[in-house]
């Protein structure tokens, strides 16, 4: 049985998350994809579009993703986009964009920060697309719901929804990935409020406009609970967070808050807790109470996703010191994970989390990491009979067990 899992790439200060669905359904949040062999602290600079392209689908040979996220156009969420991903009409796919493996996607998800605020050149790549696919829309052609023309937004048109497209709004359900259904994977939407749209466009800051949300995961459809669950909000600060736990509440759906995984905001930034800069005053040095009530909503077992460069104790923002030691005070320090220390620090490596019955089992790690990259390996030889056709299988083995979380009643 194909599994899902869920691959966080080290990218340093930015975001690049993988999710795959056992149907062979990907989801790619945000991207960075650098050049070079070594960052700026000599450690090695791991391919993420070569792995990506080792475990998307492959559609006549070519390459694509069933949907990419952007939560805020901001540089370190898309660098990278204009050279690796596909651009235009997906008839007009060439031969010059196989060549480059140019990645199609078939559904983007933006927000209208998108428009107002794409200042470098991958943001204006997205923003290019995202107005293509959008005028098939207002024009109504037959080509709009179309794999590689499907767009979706996220958050408010202005003061109203959006009414010609699809779009989601704050407490929308969303569980139709690229026109498939399902009833074992579903996101929550939290984020981005109208007010923040607004204000973002107006002062240009667009963490304001961070897409927010839960995933949560079914092992296996026929289950009547959610295994196991993930909440991300991109570059969020803490008085969007505030207002994220504040609407939550008043719609009792504090279940939408549970985690099992949550991503820290802004790549491990005090922003998340309070104002910065951190030492000019002394109240910013106090963590908001809503931050931390967040972070309580974890289960058993959580961990802590920090996808940033190496956490050092000096005064960087992101990441920063003293926001990794709070979130310490929620986890225990091997359920923190910085992505530029794993496995080890000269060398990163994705972090892989595969969905079981009790929730999400790490398999980077250990024999079943070993038994991976076995197979991996394999294919790469030549060894092993498989082509790039949607991503390496799975190898069986025994879950790591631990309490089981229910939160949504069985």
């Amino acid at each position: 049985m194909n599994k899902k899992k869920i691959k966080f790439y080290p990218v340093d200060n930015g975001d690049t998350t993988l999710i795959i669905l056992n149907a062979k359904t990907t989801i790619l949040i945000d991207c960075k994809i650098r050049d070079g062999e070594k960052n700026n602290d000599g450690a090695e600079i791991f391919d993420v579009k070569e792995d990506l392209l080792d475990n998307i689908q492959y559609r006549d040979k070519i390459p694509y993703v069933d949907t990419f996220i952007l939560t805020h156009p901001d540089e370190d969420h898309c660098l990278g986009f204009k050279k690796h991903f596909y651009i235009g009409s997906p008839e007009d796919y060439c031969d010059k964009n196989r060549d480059n493996k140019e990645i199609i996607i078939d559904d983007l998800w933006v927000t209208s920060m998108l428009f107002d605020g794409a200042i470098n050149d991958d943001a204006k790549a997205l923003k290019k697309e995202a107005e293509r696919r959008r005028k098939l829309w207002d024009e109504n052609s037959r080509e709009k719901n179309k794999a590689g023309n499907r767009i979706r937004m996220i958050g408010y048109n202005g003061d109203d929804r959006y009414e010609n497209l699809p779009n989601s709004i704050p407490g929308d359900i969303i569980s139709t990935i690229n026109g498939k259904a399902f009833v074992d994977f579903e996101f929550f939407v939290h984020a981005p409020f109208k007010k923040s749209l607004i204000t973002a466009s107006a002062n240009k800051d667009k963490n304001f406009s961070s897409i927010a949300m839960q995933a949560v995961f079914k092992h296996k459809p026929s289950d009547n609970y959610w295994s196991a669950s993930y909440l991300f909000g991109g570059d969020a600060d803490h008085n969007i967070w505030e207002e994220i736990l504040k609407k939550t509440k008043e719609h009792k759906n504090e279940d939408r808050l549970v985690w099992e995984l949550f991503m820290t905001p802004h790549h491990c930034s005090w922003t998340y807790f309070n104002d910065v800069p951190y030492s000019e005053h002394e109240e910013h040095k106090v963590p908001k109470k809503t931050s931390l009530e967040i972070l309580d909503y974890r289960v058993e077992n959580a961990k802590i996703i920090a996808s940033c460069k190496v956490i050092k104790n000096n005064d960087d923002n992101p990441p920063h010191f003293q926001a990794k030691k709070q979130y310490l005070k929620k986890v225990s320090d091997q359920n923190f994970l910085n992505s530029a220390v794993e496995p080890k620090e000269s060398k990163p490596e994705p972090i892989i989390f595969e969905v079981t019955a009790s929730g999400f089992e790490r398999i980077d790690i250990g024999e079943k990491a070993s038994k991976l990259r076995q197979v991996a390996n394999g294919i790469k030889a030549g060894t092993i009979g498989t082509t790039r056709s949607g991503g390496l299988s799975s190898v069986e083995g025994e879950f790591v067990q631990h309490k089981p979380h229910r939160f949504y009643g069985e």
